[in-house]
């Protein structure tokens, strides 16, 4: 199975082509999602269009997708000089913002109001492993409802954009992407501070993606090695939420004189109280070397990595930092070598397939092999996974036998859904994120990623063409969620609050039954969730006997809504279309009959 995951990632970055802004596993770049001042009255209502025509229509538009032909055209914010009513910088009282890193004319000899770190305190939301790459669509709204607690957006943070000229001249306020050749609209400017405020929302925890260059680019020298390293010491800085923001100048200035890069006091206020302490180094083992660089990448990553590492180290000791997820497991054995157990907090690896391609035991023990040959210590790594996802429908890309991926119901990508959390979480792995993205259409080119989200957005394949319109495909609407949505939401419910270092393996795929027991922390009650992996439409089921202990009676919950489609229900009655029954317990054990849906069991 590990090589069929593998290479249908592979497969899936070929068939995709020229990677638009913000790739899920070919690529995840930096673009910020079209502000709410951005004129929307003249954009062409075309139900047909798809990324790369060059126009930026209704759909493209309000999803934040198709950045090659939505260039974001408003003017960057300029972020007003912080309000400080007890004085300002240079009259003699270190008071307000002002500390010793802003204002050391007035806060150096004043000891007793010299900053003082801000104590962050681990909320519980931080232990949760749910999240969705990337869950902020609609304001949350979709994450709030399914209880996620984690969010990794497709906007990197890039050096060699928020720093144009290489030479320390940082402007997170009025970065600028430049334009991909061949993309008409593509680039544009990039309000950092703007885009790290919309994204930063009591309840959510964020991982955030930085990356020198964007995908290919090397440093020319020494020199611009240095000035990289200290780009990520004021990043950190300026949203690890403690008092250092990382300014040398005077307010409004920050970095140089003139710069008008003072963080604003909305922006510091926030990232007190939800600070970032999770950043990736880019999304891939290539994204820090030239276009053609098989034979050099494994060097130039590790370097970068060491620089990344040991500048977000300097700045936030607190901090974690995770190695790229998304190429192929045999490209990591030299980068670790290279490293030589040090450098990485996270291991990152990234998972899609069929329905049925759900474990990830294999991939991670050949990681783990490789890391323990390069010196690192297993037991000082976390592991995550920031991007897994499965389909429903029929999209038009070739699978690892060289045909085309077959249709997948709703059902099985429920079903899917809860495999994929359930076995990670079983196997060790801290966080996983769905990908990509809560609703479909991704590229919108009939691809994989445009069918793996939770909610469908009205468009599907007609002849070859993405086509947004009434009645087209398997599309059941806009904005109708899936089996998988509910199915999600019903699996934080189940087992959020559980105590993530001691889930047990009961049965691990003897008779192809897998069944995994769940403890919640405050309560010690158990969860256990089961299923059958032998199930077809022959209408076989499977019996098990489970020990639940010493409990009068247990409730059975099927994983997957009674229905063929999530348009069949009315979402005011959740979660009564999910199918439920009681047993009685008789010495400490139940008999279950298994069937096509994973089940939940808990005492009664």
């Amino acid at each position: 199975m590990e090589e069929r995951v593998v290479a249908i990632i592979l497969i899936l970055f070929l068939v995709a082509g020229c990677v638009t802004e913000q790739e899920p596993a070919t690529t995840t770049t930096i673009v910020t999602t079209v502000p709410t001042t951005a004129v929307v009255t003249t954009l062409p209502e075309r139900p047909g269009g798809k990324c790369g025509d060059g126009v930026c229509d209704r759909i493209e538009q309000e999803r934040g997708m198709c950045p090659e032909d939505c260039k974001d055209t408003t003017t960057p914010a300029v972020t007003t000089v912080p309000e400080r009513p007890e004085g300002k910088c240079g009259d003699g009282v270190c008071d307000g913002p002002e500390t010793v890193q802003n204002c050391p004319q007035d806060c150096r000899e004043t000891p007793t109001t010299a900053p003082t770190l801000t104590t962050i305190v681990k909320s519980d939301y931080d232990d949760s492993p749910f999240g969705v790459h990337p869950s902020s669509i609609n304001d949350y709204s979709y994450a709030k409802d399914l209880e996620l607690s984690w969010n990794r957006e497709g906007t990197y943070l890039v050096w060699d954009w928020i720093d144009a000229s290489r030479d320390g001249s940082f402007t997170f306020k009025q970065a600028i992407a430049p334009p991909k050749e061949g993309m008409s609209g593509s680039g544009g400017p990039i309000n950092y501070d703007d885009e790290r405020l919309r994204l930063n929302i009591d309840g959510i925890s964020m991982m955030v993606n930085v990356c020198p260059f964007r995908k290919g680019g090397e440093f020319k020298n020494a020199q611009e090695k240095e000035i990289y390293q200290e780009f990520v010491e004021k990043m950190v800085e300026r949203y690890d939420g403690d008092d250092d923001l990382g300014c040398i100048e005077n307010a409004p200035d920050c970095y140089n004189p003139g710069d008008d890069e003072y963080p604003s006091r909305e922006l510091i206020e926030i990232f007190d109280s939800n600070p970032i302490k999770h950043w990736q180094l880019c999304n891939q083992l290539f994204d820090t070397c030239e276009d053609d660089c098989k034979g050099t990448y494994a060097e130039k990553y590790a370097e970068a990595q060491e620089l990344t590492y040991n500048a977000v180290k300097e700045a936030d000791p607190s901090a974690y930092v995770l190695i790229a997820g998304d190429s192929g497991k045999e490209l990591y054995p030299r980068v670790f070598q290279r490293l030589n157990g040090e450098y990485i907090d996270i291991i990152d690896y990234h998972r899609f397939g069929t329905e049925g391609e759900y474990d990830p035991k294999g991939d991670f023990e050949y990681l783990k092999g490789r890391l323990l040959d390069s010196g690192f210590d297993l037991n000082e790594l976390r592991f995550w996974i920031t991007e897994t996802g499965t389909y429903s429908g029929d999209p038009e890309d070739i699978n690892d036998r060289g045909g085309m991926l077959t249709y997948q119901s709703e059902q099985q990508q429920a079903g899917g859904l809860l495999k994929r959390y359930v076995s990670a979480l079983s196997y060790g792995i801290e966080k996983v994120f769905w990908a990509w993205a809560i609703v479909e259409g991704f590229r919108r080119d009939c691809g994989f990623f445009d069918y793996t989200g939770l909610v469908y957005d009205g468009c599907d394949c007609l002849d070859g063409e993405y086509v947004c319109e009434k009645g087209v495909g398997y599309d059941q609407g806009e904005g109708v969620k899936k089996l998988s949505y509910y199915a999600y939401k019903l699996m934080t419910e189940k087992l959020e609050g559980s105590d993530w270092d001691d889930i047990q393996t009961v049965i691990d795929g003897t008779n192809n039954v897998y069944t995994y027991k769940f403890t919640k922390q405050n309560s010690g009650n158990n969860v256990w969730v089961l299923w059958w992996d032998y199930f077809d439409d022959s209408g076989d089921n499977k019996t098990v006997t489970l020990d639940v202990g010493n409990v009068n009676s247990v409730r059975i919950t099927e994983a997957v809504p009674d229905a063929e489609s999530g348009a069949e229900l009315d979402g005011e009655n959740y979660p009564d279309f999910f199918r439920t029954e009681s047993k009685a317990v008789s010495g400490g054990k139940v008999a279950l009959t298994l069937g096509e849906s994973p089940v939940f069991v808990e005492a009664i």
